[in-house]
């Protein structure tokens, strides 16, 4: 029996449990914001745990975390993309609600297909075109882009992070290759931690909460980052890349729930419509994929 069907059932349930613990480590860090903390802190604190965590989890699994010099140098200089897109989504949140962010940067596996058809990577189908234009429509409604109600600085931070996200995606797959992909999100991980610690310095500040609920929420951000992406990891060796990426969908809806439960950050009927249509896309694009591959 393979590695990807020994555990099928326990390996969706951990994948949906990363995909909300995703959206917890989101809704979190708008409430560490509230409390003082500041993006740029938040995220080297956070990173710096899920390297941490990754490096312990590879070493009990006894996974050589070395790379090949050309995979790790391509790593590196992948991590510090991942540095970048990870502040587009953050820095995101200051800006608008939660779940608006979320579904925003999520797009990105709209924009991967659409580059994989650019670049004569994949082939372009109706159904998947008519998945495209449906998921840019919903995004409209759900942002409601006609209402005067979306903040231009917040999403050029969201839609600047998938767009970040994608070009690391098809380079990723382009350079780094097959193997264990677990080493190189190690490497990436700790390149973002690095450039965030840079970051830090150049600055000049740590900005941390100044309350016990901000302390909480800031650490807990790190918690549940850190146990999203061990849990991913799993996930994917027990159920295989694209259907983890398929399940992992169920973070926007994850931070829709928490946004108006956590958050106060309630949508419109008109937005919770774009919103579910957007997320329809998506999985339907992964869905249809998936059935190519199989």
């Amino acid at each position: 029996m393979s590695q990807t069907t020994r555990h099928p059932l326990l390996g969706i349930f951990l994948c949906l449990a990363a995909a909300a613990s995703f959206a917890c480590n989101t809704a979190l860090a708008a409430i560490a914001y509230r409390e003082g903390a500041a993006p740029l802190s938040v995220l080297t604190y956070r990173t710096a745990l899920a390297v941490i965590a990754l490096f312990v989890i590879l070493k009990v699994l006894r996974v050589p975390v070395m790379l090949s010099p050309r995979r790790r140098y391509v790593s590196l200089a992948l991590g510090v993309m991942l540095g970048a897109y990870s502040y587009g989504l953050l820095g995101a949140i200051p800006y608008m609600p939660v779940a608006l962010a979320v579904l925003t940067f999520y797009i990105y596996p709209l924009f991967v297909g659409i580059a994989s058809w650019a670049l004569g990577r994949e082939r372009m189908t109706w159904p998947l075109a008519g998945a495209l234009v449906v998921a840019f429509a919903g995004l409209a409604l759900a942002l409601d882009i006609g209402g005067g109600t979306l903040n231009p600085i917040g999403f050029a931070h969201a839609l600047g992070g998938a767009i970040l996200i994608t070009i690391l995606v098809l380079i990723n797959s382009r350079m780094v290759g097959g193997g264990d992909s677990r080493p190189v999100s190690l490497h990436m991980l700790a390149t973002g931690f690095l450039s965030y610690l840079a970051c830090d310095f150049v600055v000049g500040e740590f900005p941390l909460p100044h309350s016990t609920l901000g302390w909480a929420a800031f650490l807990s951000v790190g918690i549940f980052y850190a146990f999203s992406i061990v849990s991913m990891f799993v996930a994917i060796s027990w159920i295989g890349t694209v259907r983890t990426a398929l399940i992992m969908n169920f973070e926007p809806i994850s931070s829709v729930f928490l946004g108006t439960l956590v958050l106060g950050q309630y949508m419109t009927p008109l937005q919770l419509t774009g919103a579910a249509i957007v997320v329809g896309a998506i999985v339907f694009t992964a869905w249809h994929k998936m059935r190519r591959i199989a």
